[in-house]
C-alpha cells in the first residue's frame, strides 16, 4: 500500500507542477482553460485525500488482523496454546554412497589388527584385497516441537545398510563418518536406531539464555562445532574432519547440557554415559566443558572454541603393558586408567564466500587403548598424543553457483614415543617377538590425511559430492598409503 500513497502524491506534485509553476496571475485570471484545469485539479488532490484516509483504514484493519491470528493473541483469545502437533517440524534425508578404495597394504592392515601377529591361514585376515569397492546408504528422520517459546523436543531416527571401509582398513583418521554410512551401529540392517530423543528449556538470564537439555543425546552438537568442517553430509566424509579426532567422544547415550549463551560467548558443560549401557549411567562419564567465542575479525565472522574433556571408561596404560612384557606375561595390566585432553576448534571467513578451519587436540595419561586380555585384541586407539586438522571451504557463488562448495582439509597424527617402540620392537616391546613366531616388527611414522570435494547442488533438493581421499602411513604404520574415491548423493527435504 505504501506504493498507493507514492503515486498519488507524485501525481499530485506532478500535476501542481504544470499547473501552478511558470504563469502569472493575469493570466491565470484571465484564462477559461485555466480555471477549468485548476478546478480539475482541486478534484483529483480530494480523490487523492479520500484514497489516502482508505489506504491508512485498510492498514490498521489488516494489523488488527495479523494481531488476532497471532499465536500469542489465540492463546489469550482461548486460554490454551495451539496443540503441540500443529507445531511439529519434520525433516527428512537419504544418503547414498559408494567408495573405491586402492592401494591397501594387506600385510600391514592385517598386522594391525592383531596387534603385530600375522594371522594364521585364511583365519582372521581382516582385508585380502589391495583395491575394493564398498557401498553404503542411511535415512534419516528428524521430528521437532515447540511446546513454547521455552521449551522443545526432538528425536532423531536413523537407519542404514552397507559396508564402513573402516572396519577392514585402519587408520587414525577414518574413511566415512559413521552417522554416514550408518556402520557400525547398534541394530542390524533395516532396523531403525533412536539415535537422539531430548527434551530442552531454556531461560531468559542477565544479557543472555541458559538452555538445559536431557535424554538421549548426541555431545558433539553441543560442543566442538565448526562452520566449515562438521557435516558428513554435506562437507568433509572423513571423521578427523567432522570432529577433533583426539577427543574419545561417547556415542548416542543418556546425557545431559547445561549452556549459558550470550551474543559473543557461550559456555557449555556436558555430560554422557561413556559406555552407552544405560545401566551404571555414572560409573563411566563423559565430561566435557567448552568455552566458545565469536568474533568480528576485519568485520568477518569467525568462531573460537576451546574444550577439556574426561572420558571414565577403563583404558591400559602404555606402562602396564611394558610390566607385562618384562615379566614374561605374567603380571597382567590393571587396565583401570581414565582418559582426558583438551582440544579446541577454530573458524573464520576471511573474505566473501571463503572461510578456514583448524582443529586440534592432546590427550594425556600415557594410554594404549583398550585391553580385553588378550595381545591380539589391543584396538591402539591411543597410538597417537595429538592431532590436528585444516582446511579451506570456497562458496560456489564466487563463480556463480550459489549452492555448490569446494573444501580441501590436511590432518595430521601424532604417534607417542610407546606406540613407535612397540611396532618396532625397542626394548621391552622386544620381548613380543619371542612370544610368538608369529609377530612382526614393523616401521612407524606420523599419519597424514589428505581430502578434497566439491558439493554440486544438482537440484533443489539434492547435492551430488565427488570426493578423494589420500592417507599416508596409516594408523601409524610406515607405508606409501592408500586413496579413496567416492561419490556421494544426498536427497533432503
Amino acid at each position: 500500500m505504501e506504493w498507493i500513497k507514492g503515486k498519488i502524491l507524485l501525481m499530485t506534485m506532478a500535476l501542481t507542477v504544470i499547473f501552478g509553476v511558470g504563469f502569472t496571475g493575469e493570466v491565470l485570471a484571465l484564462s477559461p482553460e485555466v480555471e477549468e484545469l485548476k478546478r480539475m485539479l482541486r478534484q483529483v488532490m480530494e480523490e487523492n485525500r479520500r484514497l489516502a484516509e482508505r489506504v491508512s483504514e485498510l492498514e490498521r484493519r489488516l494489523a488488527a488482523y495479523e494481531r488476532e491470528r497471532s499465536p500469542v493473541a489465540e492463546t489469550a483469545a482461548t486460554g490454551a496454546e495451539r496443540p503441540w502437533y500443529e507445531r511439529v517440524e519434520v525433516g527428512l534425508s537419504v544418503a547414498g554412497l559408494v567408495q573405491g578404495v586402492v592401494g591397501v597394504d594387506r600385510e600391514a592392515a592385517n598386522l594391525h589388527a592383531h596387534g603385530g601377529r600375522e594371522p594364521a591361514g585364511n583365519i582372521g585376515p581382516v582385508i585380502t584385497d589391495e583395491d575394493k569397492a564398498y557401498g553404503a546408504a542411511a535415512v534419516d528422520l528428524e521430528l521437532s516441537a515447540e511446546f513454547s517459546e521455552r521449551d522443545r523436543a526432538y528425536v532423531l531416527l536413523e537407519m542404514g545398510s552397507g559396508k564402513n571401509p573402516d572396519s577392514e582398513v585402519p587408520s587414525f583418521s577414518g574413511i566415512v563418518d559413521e552417522a554416514l554410512s550408518m556402520v557400525p551401529v547398534e541394530t542390524e540392517d533395516g532396523d531403525v536406531r533412536v539415535s537422539e530423543a531430548w527434551y530442552e528449556r531454556e531461560w531468559a538470564f542477565g544479557s543472555g539464555r541458559f538452555r538445559f537439555r536431557f535424554g538421549k543425546i548426541d555431545i558433539t552438537t553441543e560442543v566442538d562445532q565448526n562452520a566449515y568442517a562438521n557435516d558428513e553430509n554435506g562437507q568433509f566424509m572423513s571423521p578427523v574432519f567432522v570432529n577433533n579426532a583426539a577427543v574419545e567422544w561417547a556415542s548416542y547415550s543418556f546425557g545431559m547440557v547445561a549452556s549459558y549463551e550470550t551474543e559473543r560467548w557461550a559456555l557449555t558443560l556436558g555430560y554422557e554415559d561413556a559406555d552407552s549401557s544405560w545401566d551404571n549411567l555414572f560409573d563411566y562419564p563423559f565430561l566435557v566443558g567448552q568455552l566458545a567465542v565469536s568474533t568480528e575479525f576485519l568485520g568477518r565472522p569467525g568462531n573460537y572454541r576451546f574444550y577439556v574433556w574426561y572420558q571414565g571408561e577403563k583404558h591400559l596404560e602404555w606402562d602396564e603393558l611394558e610390566d607385562y612384557f618384562a615379566s614374561g606375561g605374567a603380571r597382567s595390566p590393571e587396565n583401570d586408567k581414565a582418559a582426558w585432553g583438551f582440544g579446541l576448534s577454530f573458524d573464520q571467513e576471511v573474505a566473501e564466500g571463503v572461510g578456514v578451519f583448524l582443529r586440534y587436540g592432546w590427550r594425556g595419561g600415557d594410554l594404549a587403548g583398550y585391553w580385553n586380555g588378550d595381545l591380539t585384541d589391543l584396538d591402539f586407539s591411543y597410538g597417537f598424543e595429538q592431532a590436528a586438522s585444516a582446511g579451506i571451504s570456497v562458496s560456489g557463488r564466487l563463480w556463480g553457483r550459489e549452492g555448490d562448495e569446494l573444501g580441501l582439509g590436511v590432518a595430521w597424527f601424532g604417534i607417542s614415543d610407546d606406540y613407535e617402540d612397540y611396532w618396532e620392537a625397542k626394548g621391552v616391546y622386544a620381548a613380543r617377538l619371542g612370544f610368538d613366531p608369529h609377530m612382526h616388527r614393523h616401521e612407524a611414522r606420523d599419519e597424514w590425511h589428505l581430502e578434497v570435494y566439491y558439493r554440486l547442488k544438482a537440484a533443489e533438493h539434492l547435492a551430488l559430492t565427488p570426493d578423494l581421499q589420500y592417507t599416508w602411513n596409516p594408523a601409524g604404520l610406515r607405508d606409501d598409503g592408500f586413496w579413496v574415491f567416492t561419490l556421494r548423493g544426498v536427497w533432503e527435504y
